[in-house]
């Protein structure tokens, strides 16, 4: 009897994590420091870049203007939420292949002292 409850248990545990992986979501979040001078220009370099992201077809995600960056803080963050990962590496596929982003890391790449990324996994509440 305790061997059928603890299979049983064990089925139970494997269907509902095997669940609630199907339902992850994937949320992105790039943080740029932006050179002295340059925290608008980086900015607005980062919505053009969701622009190019949206003429892609790609999902464009939100960028986010820090109002009361403190020391070490990002001065602007992008974010985006897939709906999994295989969603997020058929966008970063679909992106590298049109070549049309380079440019966009380029000049970004001039207008930081540092990037940095995150990735974090959540689940569906729907």
């Amino acid at each position: 009897m305790k061997t059928k409850s603890f299979l049983l248990l064990l089925l139970t545990v494997f269907l509902v994590s095997n669940s609630l992986a199907q339902d992850s979501k994937i949320i992105v979040m790039n943080q740029y420091w932006a050179k002295e001078g340059k925290i608008q220009e980086v900015y607005q370099h980062r919505l053009y870049a969701s622009e190019v992201r949206k003429k892609l077809g790609l999902a464009v995600g939100r960028v986010l203007l820090n109002t009361e960056a403190e020391a070490g803080s990002p001065h602007v963050i992008w974010e985006c939420e897939y709906p999994s990962n295989e969603a997020r590496e058929k966008d970063i596929q679909l992106l590298t292949e049109s070549g049309q982003f380079e440019d966009v890391m380029e000049k970004m790449g001039t207008l930081i002292d540092k990037f940095d990324r995150s990735i974090y996994k959540t689940l569906s509440s729907e």
